[in-house]
């Protein structure tokens, strides 16, 4: 803190309750980010540091206190999946800068003093260090555009990949799954007050937004939806987190709120004989992964995971982004986007008196993940590039077919647990156990085939996360809820079986193992409409076992019949498509069949490779095992 608050005590008020020490870091993030207050003068109960800390809750919810280096370091370390304001001393800003200039959660730092002509000397040498203050207030005006600008950059995007692989497809299908969960599914007056109640906790100390949040809870109508989301107070802030996170418990209380967006966004385009623009712009500093993507990708889709705002005014975005370029490690991006009523029905408005703020800057919204077409992509200088962009069209062939895909690969599935199974399927395990556990909390106790699923895809994410005793424990609670309708050689149980079998192969029960695959593949001689991606893993596994016991020509029959029936299937598991290629390469290896084993090996490697969420050391082994082979065949 600047040496300038004065010490004086009175006692400690509920405003100060988001307000963290090092002791207190339990809390939920609600927002983006948060500011981390390092100053060793910290007096936490004075009347001026309160005025202080109120003034900056008006944009930032979460304060954390540090008074020494150490509890500084350890508050970053354990800062993740939000942006971080530094406010903090002239003595800890010398020593600190060159560290804060490297580290990757930092946004931007205020130098909060007393004798601003001497800090400022070494400031102007960081970048990062948004300058140097005396008063709160001038660090709160700086924090509210830098918070904007942290919000806007942080907006996620999905790129539709145009390749033969369907890895960035199932990324670019899981917003499509979303915004289909949040559009289309059924609100329940308790997810409202549950919201409400949550929203009410996680910003109860901070008196600004705790006042808005009343006024909302007890005339939600003073305001139209529009302008309590362009308000850019907690329901903003909190929707925004949510939909980069894939927060479902958040996303799934407060759907309420995006319908009623959504809804009048809908209204107010079909009934409006505006005279929309033709040129929309949208300023955004991406990274050098994103940037590449688009690259790849001109003329695929792409989607902005959020209610795009984008300015009528060229110029005022190019400023905006120019000011707003703080990451070195960051790249500026002018999306300029044309919009065609006539060629797309996706809806959007001219703000103007429906915005809150209702000031001079002129703005489109747009709906919920409006998608677009890449159309072109170019550098305009070292510091900017430039994408054009249209509005996808209804006949657009890409998004249709993705849309066919969605609809084919989950078709039995209800909107909210196609969501829990795409997540597995592009590799976010943990995500995926969130939104089960969180399922299983809320189920009814009455719908038990939804209980008998959450427990069977719990068990399958315990057990890739090698929590074998949790694995089988949850996989048992499937198999009890179903056997209570259903008898033992029922279809149904077939991926409950598979999923006990291969639990027990790794806890080493290989006869047990056995018996379980065995069990699935004897169903399968006796129904119409075999599952492929069930025999294949089934079979897989089998194959596991007996290369396990040196039975190499068993293991390699069993692994060719998994890789027949995964080949088979129209939107196959890429991953245990490389586990399968990967055992054969290794099998084929111990039977000294090397030319073989190589071409199974570069299989594994190129599909690994096309996932998004592989394992880094996961190709270096098969890049290694590809090397290895290499000189073997070269000494025949």
């Amino acid at each position: 803190m600047a040496n300038n608050i004065s010490n004086s005590s009175t006692s400690k008020t509920e405003d100060l309750e988001h307000i963290e020490s090092n002791n207190t870091r339990s809390i939920r993030l609600v927002e983006n980010f948060l500011v981390i207050w390092l100053d060793s003068n910290i007096n936490e109960t004075s009347d001026e540091y309160h005025h202080a800390a109120n003034q900056l809750q008006h944009y930032v919810n979460t304060i954390q206190l540090a008074s020494d280096q150490t509890e500084y370091i350890d508050l970053i370390k354990n800062t993740k999946d939000v942006k971080v304001f530094i406010i903090v001393s002239g003595t800890f800003g010398i020593d600190l800068a060159d560290v804060m200039q490297v580290t990757p959660q930092i946004y931007c730092v205020y130098v909060y003093c007393a004798e601003k002509k001497h800090h400022e000397e070494w400031a102007k040498h960081h970048q990062i260090i948004k300058g140097v203050f005396t008063d709160i207030e001038t660090i709160c005006d700086a924090l509210r555009r830098d918070v904007r600008r942290v919000n806007n950059d942080l907006i996620p995007i999905s790129i539709l990949q145009s390749t033969s692989s369907d890895q960035f497809d199932q990324l670019f299908a899981c917003s499509l799954i979303l915004k289909e969960f949040l559009i289309n599914s059924a609100c329940e007056q308790q997810e409202k007050n549950n919201f409400m109640k949550f929203c009410r906790s996680q910003h109860r100390g901070n008196s600004y937004q705790s006042n808005i949040i009343k006024k909302y809870q007890a005339k939600p109508k003073k305001l139209t939806p529009i302008q309590w989301y362009t308000r850019e107070c907690f329901l903003y802030s909190m929707l925004n987190r949510a939909l980069r996170l894939y927060d479902i418990e958040i996303l799934t209380q407060i759907k309420f709120f995006v319908q009623e967006v959504n809804e009048q966004i809908q209204k107010i385009y079909s009934q409006s004989d505006q005279q929309h623009p033709q040129t929309v712009y949208h300023g955004q500093n991406i990274t050098n992964d994103l940037l590449s993507k688009l690259q790849k990708n001109k003329k695929s889709l792409i989607s902005f995971n959020t209610f795009l705002m984008a300015n009528m005014d060229e110029n005022l975005t190019l400023d905006l982004l120019q000011q707003s370029q703080n990451d070195p490690n960051l790249i500026a991006v002018l999306f300029k986007i044309a919009v065609d009523r006539s060629k797309s029905s996706y809806p959007f408005i001219i703000l103007d008196e429906f915005d809150y703020y209702q000031d001079s800057d002129r703005y489109v919204l747009f709906s919920l993940n409006t998608t677009f077409q890449i159309e072109n992509i170019e550098q305009i200088n070292e510091q900017l590039w430039e994408v054009r962009l249209i509005l996808a069209k209804d006949t657009n062939k890409k998004l249709n077919t993705i849309k066919e895909w969605i609809e084919t690969k989950f078709r039995e599935l209800d909107s909210i647990l196609r969501f829990g199974k795409i997540m597995i399927d592009i590799g976010k395990t943990d995500k995926a156990e969130e939104f089960y556990k969180f399922l299983l909390e809320n189920s009814d106790e009455e719908d038990k085939d939804a209980l008998a699923y959450i427990h069977r895809k719990l068990g399958f994410i315990k057990d890739q996360k090698n929590e074998l005793d949790a694995a089988y424990t949850h996989y048992m609670e499937s198999y009890r809820i179903r056997l209570d309708s259903v008898l033992e050689d029922d279809p149904r149980l077939c991926k409950i079986y598979a999923g006990i079998g291969a639990v027990q192969r790794k806890q080493g029960r290989h006869d047990r193992a056995l018996g379980y695959f065995n069990k699935v593949l004897d169903i399968h001689k006796n129904i119409s409409k075999p599952n492929p991606s069930v025999l294949a893993f089934c079979l897989y596994n089998i194959g596991l076992i007996f290369y396990q016991q040196k039975k190499y020509e068993k293991a390699r029959k069993n692994f060719e019949k998994a890789l027949r029936n995964q080949n088979d299937v129209l939107s196959c598991n890429r991953d245990l498509l490389t586990n399968i290629h990967s055992s054969l390469s290794m099998v084929f290896n111990d039977l000294g069949e090397y030319q073989k084993a190589m071409e199974h090996a570069q299989q594994a490697l190129e599909i690994a490779t096309s996932i998004i969420e592989s394992n880094n050391e996961r190709i270096e082994i098969y890049q290694k095992s590809i090397n290895q082979l290499k000189e073997k065949i070269s000494e025949q």
